[in-house]
C-alpha cells in the first residue's frame, strides 16, 4: 500500500469519525445542508481548474470516470466547510472574518502538505494564494446561502438549540 492510498483511506476514515464525534445530533441537518452547498461549489471550481490545466490529480479513486479526486473535492473540503459553518462564532463581522481566514489558512496548509508529500494533487499553473482566495470565496458564499436557507427559524422547529 502506497502513501497516497493510505492518505486517501485516512481522509475518509478521519472525516467520517469527525462527523460522528463532533457534529451534535441537533445540528446534523444543518451540517449536511452546508456540506451539500459547499460540495456543489467545490465540484464546479475543481472541474474548471482541471479543465483549464491549473491543477491535476495524478492519483484518483476513479481514473476513468473523472479527472478529480473524489476524497478531497467531494468529501473532505465540504466536510471542513460544514465544521466551519456549524462552529462559527456569532459575534461581530471582524471576529467572523478572522475565523474564516483561519479556517481557509488551515485548508491551504492541508493542500500544500498533500501537494508536497503525496502524489494526490499537483499544481500546474496555480499557487497557494489562489487556493486561499478560492476557499475563502467558497466558504463565504456557502455561509451566505446557509444563512439564507435557515433564515426562517419557525420552519425548523425540530432544530431547537441549533438556531442561534
Amino acid at each position: 500500500m502506497t502513501v497516497d492510498v493510505l492518505v486517501l483511506i485516512l481522509l475518509w476514515v478521519i472525516g467520517l469519525l469527525a462527523f460522528m464525534l463532533f457534529v451534535p445530533k441537533n445540528r446534523r441537518r444543518r451540517f449536511l445542508i452546508a456540506f451539500l452547498i459547499c460540495q456543489s461549489f467545490t465540484w464546479l471550481i475543481s472541474v474548471l481548474l482541471v479543465y483549464f490545466d491549473r491543477i491535476s490529480y495524478p492519483i484518483r479513486e476513479f481514473p476513468k470516470a473523472t479527472h478529480l479526486l473524489l476524497a478531497l473535492n467531494y468529501f473532505f473540503f465540504p466536510l471542513l466547510c460544514g465544521f466551519y459553518i456549524i462552529y462559527e462564532p456569532k459575534r461581530n463581522y471582524t471576529v467572523r472574518l478572522l475565523y474564516l481566514a483561519v479556517w481557509d489558512s488551515g485548508v491551504v496548509v492541508i493542500i500544500k502538505l498533500l501537494e508536497k508529500y503525496t502524489g494526490l494533487l499537483k499544481y500546474q499553473h496555480y499557487a497557494w494564494y489562489w487556493s486561499w482566495l478560492n476557499f475563502f470565496c467558497i466558504f463565504a458564499v456557502t455561509n451566505l446561502l446557509y444563512r439564507w436557507f435557515f433564515k426562517n427559524k419557525a420552519m425548523f422547529q425540530s432544530d431547537k438549540g441549533a438556531a442561534q
